[in-house]
């Protein structure tokens, strides 16, 4: 197809003005259309939730299709797996609509070329991409192409710290062993081992990963903040702006204080008062201070900054009359900040050898990592990612392909993209060919190194500087109604700006109605905030919050809200038990669309993993205890104790019980003859595992354990049986994996498992098939890019978690590590002990740690975008305060722009702090809610309401069956059973079949009807002796499939030789036993025949190994199904087609294999006169089985 070209500007302007006269009832705005159709430089789509940036992605690369380019010439990264998976089915619909639509014959063709190269194409995350590259191109790394993925945590941590303990002593023994014991105490604190360091050096690892170049990052960037901040010269300029800003700030603000009403300037006897005097004071230090600061060096601002902590108050209010007015806040965090300065720098300059050799340690630790991964032959996708980085850096060729190959390098979601990702895009692109799409306000992902500075810095630039890029906004949502824009907005225009949010949530950013019909009046759908009233707190208060949200999602039941239309957000899983404890109360069905992380903890696994320690050690005395307690043996309290009470000496479990299998302990007649029965059946089926553990895979022994003791039937008998299978069947397969990541054997998969628990890292609990009419309840995060009708923002008074902000280490991209500094500064006081250790916040430690606070408050509050925008219909916001102190709230200080002050909001510790103080400090009727406080009167059980006719739990149902129900389930089983015998063959038709598969069907059947079933195994029992010759005999499969290759990579564009032949399969990746068997001479001789030539004459226009599929009806059940196969090559020209394959078949007689295909080369004749509208195609099989090359027309 010719390629066509890409609107112009004018074309795009006359299109869009086409659009906004037209008479649609939903029609494309026209920043959709410039997203759509715009071309030429490279493009950022800052798209709003809910804004349709799905829709704009596949109607342009629609569009770039239609227009001649191939599906391959695309690339387009999203952020999952799933979102891929969505993004292709929703562009075959496309693609399949366009090619019923359309009669002209050639783009027909295309269209069809591209639906069947949709499942190849470059659509998927960036791992996916990055894996696919390295496996193709590992050679040019010296790696293996069939290295495994590292995608448990677990096996990962078991080679880290297989690395770990290596490189250990190896540094304690080292020229700097004193410094280096220093290092690892400095992080131990109280504790006496090494694990507090081990956790450093393994966060700072993971850190590193996130960049192109972790190496480069750890020798000239992990120390270049504490190198930088060791001295007053080199303090934050932000942190002295901040300082002067606040002294003025302060000073005006307790002037204005002065000035009240109520304020008590003077004496009866007129005179100022003591207070009067000392604010005067306040303001004229505060003032004096900060001249001092402007005009002088920053030597003084120790001395300067002591002396005006002695003139303030201690605490960050002043009451007056009554009423108190936080002016000190502001002040007191900044003199916080720079208390005992003079001090840290004096000691954190000690900590620089210490950093140093950490610094060593992490790059010997990273380097013999990564060896020992490529050892294992199994990579993280971050190691991928690095020598996907690596092959286009350093190998110009191969970059200079995909960059001229690539007409657009797209990428969802570019919010969330890290360094690493943006590096490999620059890779990709050309320069001027990347469509970004995504939205800052909604970048959550900080906690997997996504950075959003990423996406602002190109926003900045191209919104400045056009001629950089084209900058396109997409602010209509059509999502929600205006009951939930309304509020979103009005909270968002006051808390997110460039300071905390990254971004100015102005015009530019604020959310439109899409359309007429989301504009709603009716009171009904008004944003509700509801506040757990503290004022009346008891013992059910927790409980309360959780009744409050029952009633309402019993109330939205009884006005026909269908449950799977209401989604509960929480921000974190914590408080979930109790939630769902609540909600099974009421009967209110629930779906958990996250797992809890308790897989290893539930009973049958515990078991599981008992039995797997008993058989690796049964001098274990736990897991053995447990194990003879266990269904699958079933010994109870006495028998435990009779077998205990074989010997008094402190011996191991198992060779008591030996001791009373053998009637040789001290109390033999207290094993019966019964227990020692059972007795010796447990420790021969221990023997017999045992042995099997040391011949079997950990797959096949745990399966033989589920077998023989049937425990696997056992567990799914129980209450939520299907669960616990699944879970067993979970261990099987996660053994099953770990032995395929290179790992072997019993014991290093129970030290795994050992050393998960260890570390509270359990894993995820399977997923089962859910209710489908059910509440929803998940993360906030999970809930990004879902949408739902109603909407619960729940636990917004939980504080935020501020574990990052505990460690005694932060780390930042561009400044690197800050430590907290353990010095001994005996030296500063007159004491007796032999040192006195004090953990100083180093300087840079202070800079990252404020920064990254900054960053996660910034993120905080896009989470909460993110949750707001989920809503549809209505918005419902959960949380829990004092209404008192809500009431009597004075309002918070806000910036001249309009925003709640950044103070204020950097001192929020919860989702309602932001929120409350909003409310207070905003005309309440701006934000189109209703707050409302519950308490306990309000949640009594006739104003909760309850569901009638709600369905019963899965195992209250098998609870109620009763003896008739389970007849009548016989009867359905028994009915099922017949009427399968009966269509049994239209059951057994495969939904897609091969044309290799399709030979059966034409020859003679006699069972069945006339239909025949595909694909049943012969099973066939061979005793004989193993072959263990060095040589292999020839497959004819590897011969047939060598031949392919060889005749796919020929290039045709030249006359075909001898010589050609040879060097095309000296490029062959395949056994040189094959190579050997391949006939040349045949293969020379067909290009020297009438076909072999007219291939050579129009090679441009020959298909080689080219896919295709196509619908197919099965005679016998009436059913239809899918043929999918590769065509080996064909030859388009103006008035027919001529097709080929090549069969490596032994023959004698040609005619045999004429008859044998014959079908099959009528199928694929059929499939191309149907996508290339041309009804002549000629079939030729080329024969090379034979003593000589026969090439033979088929009729």
């Amino acid at each position: 197809m010719k390629i066509k070209p890409f609107l112009t500007t004018e074309e795009i302007v006359s299109l869009q003005q086409i659009e906004a006269s037209s008479d649609k009832l939903q029609k494309r705005t026209p920043e959709q259309i410039e997203a759509i159709y715009s071309h030429g430089k490279n493009i950022l789509v800052s798209a709003s939730a809910g804004s349709g940036k799905t829709f704009v992605m596949i109607e342009r690369i629609f569009d770039i299709i239609s227009r001649g380019y191939r599906i391959d010439q695309l690339f387009i990264s999203t952020f999952t797996v799933k979102a891929a998976g969505e993004l292709k089915e929703r562009l075959e619909k496309k693609l399949s609509q366009a090619l019923t639509e359309t009669e002209d014959v050639e783009t027909r063709q295309h269209l069809s070329t591209q639906i069947q190269q949709l499942a190849l194409a470059d659509i998927g995350t960036m791992d996916a991409f990055t894996n696919k590259l390295v496996s193709r191109y590992a050679y040019l790394l010296g790696l293996s192409p069939r290295f495994r993925i590292l995608q448990e945590q677990s096996d990962r941590r078991l080679l880290q710290d297989e690395v770990f303990s290596e490189l250990f002593p190896s540094y304690l023994e080292g020229k700097s062993s004193r410094d280096f014991v220093r290092l690892v105490s400095n992080f131990s604190g109280n504790r006496k081992d090494s694990k507090a360091f081990q956790e450093v050096v393994y966060a700072i690892y993971e850190f590193s990963q996130s960049m192109p170049n972790p190496k480069d990052w750890i020798k000239d960037i992990l120390l270049s903040g504490h190198s930088k901040f060791l001295n007053l010269d080199h303090l934050p300029e932000s942190w002295v702006e901040q300082l002067l800003a606040t002294l003025e700030q302060t000073a005006d603000a307790v002037e204005n204080l002065t000035q009240l009403p109520d304020y008590p300037q003077l004496t009866k006897a007129n005179k100022p008062t003591a207070k009067y005097k000392n604010h005067l004071q306040q303001i004229q230090t505060l003032r004096e201070t900060r001249e001092q600061l402007l005009n002088g060096d920053k030597s003084s601002f120790s001395q300067l900054l002591a002396h005006l902590t002695q003139v303030l108050p201690t605490g960050e209010e002043v009451t007056v009359n009554k009423v108190a007015y936080p002016i000190y806040t502001a002040i007191q965090f900044h003199l916080a900040r720079f208390r005992h300065l003079e001090t840290i720098l004096n000691y954190q300059g000690q900590a620089s050898p210490l950093l140093a050799i950490l610094r060593d340690f992490v790059d010997d630790f990273s380097q013999q990592f990564l060896q020992l991964k490529i050892q294992e032959n199994a990579l993280e996708f971050s190691d991928i990612s690095h020598f996907a980085i690596e092959l286009l850096e350093n190998h110009e060729q191969l970059r200079q392909q995909f960059q001229d190959g690539y007409v657009e390098v797209m990428v969802d979601e570019y919010q969330d993209n890290n360094h690493l990702q943006e590096r490999l895009l620059d890779l990709l692109s050309n320069g001027r060919n990347r469509f970004m799409v995504g939205d800052i306000k909604q970048s959550i992902y900080r906690f997997r190194q996504s950075d959003p500075q990423i996406f602002k810095a190109q926003f900045d630039r191209y919104q400045k500087q056009s001629d950089q890029g084209q900058l396109i906004l997409l602010k209509e949502n059509f999502r929600s109604q205006s009951s939930v824009l309304d509020t979103t907005n009005a909270f968002f225009r006051r808390l997110m700006d460039e300071s905390i949010g990254d971004v100015r949530y102005d015009q530019s950013h604020q959310l439109l109605v899409g359309s007429p019909a989301q504009e709603v009046t009716d009171k009904q759908f008004q944003t509700q905030f509801y506040l757990y009233d503290l004022d009346q707190k008891d013992e059910q208060s927790e409980v309360g919050e959780l009744d409050l949200i029952a009633r309402e999602i019993i109330k939205l039941y009884h006005q026909g809200v269908a449950f799977s239309n209401i989604c509960l957000l929480v921000p974190s899983r914590t408080a979930n038990d109790q939630l769902l404890k609540t909600l099974g109360q009421y009967g209110i069905p629930v779906v958990v669309d996250e797992q809890a992380k308790n897989y290893l903890q539930s009973i049958e696994v515990m078991v599981m993993l008992d039995t797997l320690r008993t058989i690796n050690n049964p001098l274990n005395d736990y897991p053995l205890v447990a194990l003879l307690r266990s269904p699958m043996f079933a010994f109870n309290e006495d028998d435990l104790a009779r077998i205990a009470l074989q010997s008094k000496e402190n011996i191991p479990f198992y060779k008591k019980l030996q001791l009373a299998i053998a009637h040789e302990g001290e109390a033999p007649d207290l094993i019966d003859v019964d227990l020692e029965q059972r007795l010796k059946k447990f420790h021969d089926c221990l023997d017999k595992w045992r042995q099997a553990a040391k011949v079997k895979s950990l797959y096949h022994l745990i399966w033989q354990i589920y077998e023989e003791k049937f425990y696997y039937d056992y567990v799914g008998a129980l209450p939520k049986g299907q669960q616990a299978q699944a879970n067993l069947y979970a261990l099987a397969s996660r053994a099953h994996l770990f032995e395929q990541t290179g790992f072997k054997g019993l014991t290093r998969f129970i030290q795994m498992i050992d050393k998960v628990l260890a570390n509270q890292h359990d894993l995820a609990n399977v997923e089962l098939p859910v209710n489908q009419n059910a509440v929803n309840l998940m993360t906030i995060h999970k809930s990004k890019g879902l949408e739902f009708d109603y909407v619960f923002v729940l636990n917004l008074a939980k504080a935020f978690n501020k574990h990052s902000s505990r460690q005694a280490f932060t780390l930042s991209r561009d400044l690197g590590l800050g430590i907290q500094y353990v010095a001994d500064m005996k030296a500063e006081f007159d004491t007796n002990l032999a040192s006195l250790p004090v953990s100083l916040d180093t300087l840079a430690y202070q800079v990252i740690k404020e920064q990254n606070d900054l960053a996660d408050l910034s993120e905080r509050l896009r989470l909460l975008y993110v949750a707001m925008t989920r809503a549809k219909k209505k918005l419902y916001l959960i949380g829990q305060a004092s209404q008192e102190k809500f009431t009597s709230r004075e309002a918070s200080p806000k910036t001249a722009e309009g925003y709640l002050a950044v103070n204020v909001r950097q001192s929020a510790s919860s989702f309602q702090d932001l929120l409350l103080a909003t409310l207070a400090t905003f005309p309440q009727k701006d934000f189109a809610l209703n707050l409302d406080f519950v308490g306990p009167g309000d949640l009594t059980p006739d104003k909760i309401g309850q569901l009638d006719d709600c369905p019963l739990a899965i195992d209250e149902i098998l609870n109620e069956n009763s003896q008739a129900q389970f007849a009548q389930a016989l009867r359905d089983l028994e009915a099922a059973l017949t009427y399968n015998k009966k269509f049994e063959a239209a059951i057994a038709l495969p939904s897609v079949r091969t044309p290799s598969q399709l030979k059966s069907l034409y020859q003679p059947v006699t069972e069945l009807e006339g239909v025949a079933i595909l694909d049943k195994e012969d099973v066939r029992l061979d005793f004989s002796l193993p072959d263990f010759k060095s040589s292999k005999p020839l497959s004819p499969v590897a011969l047939g499939s060598a031949t392919h290759q060889l005749m796919q990579l020929l290039p045709l564009s030249e006359q075909v030789d001898l010589s050609q032949l040879k060097t095309t399969l000296a490029q062959l990746d395949v056994d040189k036993n094959v190579k050997r068997h391949i006939d040349l001479g045949k293969l020379a001789a067909f290009f020297q025949t009438d076909l072999g030539l007219l291939l050579q004459k129009h090679h441009h226009l020959v298909q080689r190994e080219a896919p295709f599929s196509m619908l197919h009806q099965d005679e016998a059940s009436g059913e239809d199904y899918i043929i999918r196969g590769i065509l080996d090559g064909y030859l388009v020209l103006d008035d027919r087609i001529i097709l080929f394959d090549y069969k490596t078949d032994r023959f004698s007689d040609k005619q045999v294999l004429v008859n044998r295909y014959r079908n099959q080369m009528t199928l694929y004749a059929k499939a191309l006169s149907q996508s290339y509208q041309i009804e002549t195609v000629e079939k030729y099989l080329i024969l090379l089985g034979g003593k000589q090359l026969e090439v033979v027309k088929v009729p």
